[in-house]
């Protein structure tokens, strides 16, 4: 099961790409690698894991990755019962 982002995994992943030379924020070479594990790590779409990688919109999908985890919670809890 995929894990839930958080702030920290999205700035342990804003660390790493800071690591990578400059490349115009093209998804390519290791600058991809890491989009593509950040991605499959958080069940991230391409898009949300190239922003974060990016350094854009960070809240945003931390917000939304909240909400679809509690989301996911009470479903589960529903059938639950």
């Amino acid at each position: 099961m995929a894990e839930v982002l958080t702030k920290e995994i999205a700035d342990e992943y804003r660390d790493k790409v800071k690591l990578l030379p400059p490349n115009g924020l093209q998804d390519i070479g290791d600058r991809r690698k890491l989009r593509i594990e950040l991605q499959e790590r958080c069940n991230l779409t391409e898009l949300e894991a190239v922003n974060i990688i990016n350094g854009f919109h960070i809240g945003i999908y931390v917000t939304i990755a909240e909400r679809r985890e509690a989301e996911r919670i009470r479903k589960e809890q529903e059938e639950g019962q």
